[in-house]
Order: structure tokens, then sequence, then C-alpha cells
């Protein structure tokens, strides 16, 4: 049995989020209603949070790695039954409850079955260890034995050196942060260096060759050129990261013309027309069987209280993860 109503924390506007009570959501026709449990807090969130809503939408609940148990069945759902453990990979992790549609649809994957043994703390990472995993597996389609710069080991970052490592690719990472660099030695990355003189320092340790790929896991636009200058010849260029609202960036493109240089996205797996359910079973089982150590990732926890303080400061240095529990009180 549900409640009638529930905390919500919703965008109204840039930098303009609160927490509000609204009418429990009831499930429609193909749809379930979930009692989320956990949602982790991710820098889409932040960056949502300080330049807007791509359509201008409000309000805006932006949530989006969450762990809950069905509540309720919409009409014609089959397959499901109450009780189970769901991951919800679409916006509306803010709250108390939410609705998925079983189906795929644009901007949700569709829930996903996770098995009990499952931590809730290493559940949030489903979605974005699965992006991870597109990242290393398809889009810079590394193999054993080559080499990879990773750009940055945030909680991203650090789960894309891992997802390499263990397919056996040797990774440099590039992190200014002391901490974070020793995590990026614990995940796999066979050297990790401050960001100073980084250039010279990938040149000397790939032996003048240059690096397969390239993986940058920040949104920033003056990094592409010099990413590039650091893949060998057919070497390849992932965009992990967004760019929020400053996109734009001059490439010298007979550089990539006369190096054969691929510069791809990576993004979202989660929704057509570039759903890639593969990943996220490889995500479970990974996370299941504890093969990265995902669990160093989480640095804090907080409630609808503190939610808003925490994306704020998601940029800082501070912290790695922080888990959102709409259970917990300050």
């Amino acid at each position: 049995m549900t409640e009638d109503s529930m905390q919500v924390a919703r965008l109204h506007g840039i930098r303009d989020m609160r927490v509000e009570r609204i009418p429990v959501p009831a499930p429609a026709p193909g749809e379930l209603l979930i009692r989320i449990e956990a949602c982790g807090v991710c820098a889409t969130d932040a960056r949502k949070y300080e330049v807007g809503v791509n359509d201008g939408h409000y309000p805006f609940n932006p949530g989006h790695e969450w762990v809950g148990r069905v509540a309720s069945l919409g009409d014609g759902v089959t397959g499901w039954r109450l009780g189970e453990r769901v991951y919800g990979d679409t916006y509306g992790g803010y709250a108390e409850y939410a609705v998925i549609p079983v189906e795929p649809i644009p901007w949700s994957a569709g829930p996903l079955h996770l098995p009990e043994e499952l931590p809730l703390d290493r559940a949030v990472f489903l979605e974005p260890l699965a992006d991870c995993l597109h990242a290393v597996h398809d889009q810079a389609a590394l193999a054993p034995g080559q080499r990879a710069l990773v750009f940055a080991a945030g909680a991203m970052g650090l789960k894309i050196i891992a997802a390499a490592a263990r397919l056996g690719v040797r990774v440099l990472a590039v992190e200014p942060h002391e901490v974070r660099r020793g995590l990026a030695s614990e995940f796999g990355a066979e050297v990790a260096i401050d960001s100073a003189g980084w250039a010279e320092a990938v040149a000397s340790w790939s032996d003048g060759k240059g690096v397969d790929a390239v993986i940058l896991t920040i949104g920033e636009a003056s990094l592409v050129g010099p990413a590039i200058a650091a893949c060998r010849p057919g070497g390849r260029v992932v965009l992990f990261a967004g760019f929020g609202n400053r996109p734009q960036a001059t490439l010298d493109l007979n550089v990539i013309h006369y190096k054969e240089i691929a510069v791809v996205g990576s993004e979202w797996v989660g929704t057509p027309p570039n759903q890639r359910r593969e990943r996220y079973d490889q995500a479970r089982n990974l996370l299941v069987t504890g093969a990265f150590p995902i669990d160093r990732l989480v640095t804090g926890h907080c409630g609808f209280e503190d939610l808003e303080d925490n994306i704020r400061t998601r940029g800082s240095l501070a912290g790695i993860k922080t888990v959102f529990r709409p259970g917990r009180s300050a």
C-alpha cells in the first residue's frame, strides 16, 4: 500500500531546486510504480542545476541513477511482481516514488531487474558503469595490449580505467588531485600523473608513437585538440563528458585528416536509438561479483534536506560519489 503524497526534489529553473510534496503518481497502463530506495548524485545532475534543462521544461527531477522496489503495477504489465528490486534508468529519482514504463522509450531504458544480493550503494552504479563499458568497448574500440589515456579520475573516469585495465589495456591517467591519482592506480592505471606537462609524459610513455585512444571524462573543450595530438595515427578520441554551455573548440582539421583520427561521442546507452542492453547485463555481473572496487567511490550520503548542497558542490574534489536516500534524515 502506498501513501497519497510524497516528497520530491525538482528543479524549477537554473539553481532553483525545491523540495515539495506532491501526489504519488499512479502507474498508467504499461508502467510500474517504484518506491525509491537510493539514487546516485551525478555530474549530469549538477550540470542541469547550473546551466538548465535543454528543452526548458520545468519542473524537472534530474535524478537518473535510482534503485527501488515495485510498489504497484499498471494494467497490462507482466513479468514483474510487487516488492521486486528494480533499477530505473530514467529521470525522476529524487523522490519517494517514481513511475517507469516497462518498455524502452526516449529517456527511459525501462526497468532493469536487480538481484537481492547486490548492495544498495553499489547498485546505483549500474547505468554509469554500463556507459563506461560502452565507452571502452564500443566507442574507443580498445583491445588487449593497446594504450589508452584517460583524462580525470572522478567517478566515471575511475570506472573507465577499471574497464580498460580489465580488458588488458595499458592505461595512463591524468588527474591533478593526488588522492584520485592513488585511486586511479588502485583501479588499474599503469601510470597516474598530474596534469602539468601531461603531453610530454604521454609521448614518453608511448615511446613517441602516441596512444591508441584518449577518453575525455571531463567537458573541457580546450583538451580536445591536445587529445587528438596525443593519438597515434589511426587513433580515437572519445568525448565521454558533455560540454554544457561551453561546447565549442577550435581544431586543426589537417591533423585529423592526415593522421586519420576518429573523434567520437560516447553517451547514455539506455534509450533508443543507441541502446545497448548487453552493457547493462555486463555491468550488473561485474557489480555482483565485485570485480571492481566500486564501493571505494561512495564518499557520502544525503537526504532531501542536503541534496541541493551535494548537487551544488558536485564539481568539488571533496568527495567522489554521493548517494541520495529519500528515507534518510539529518
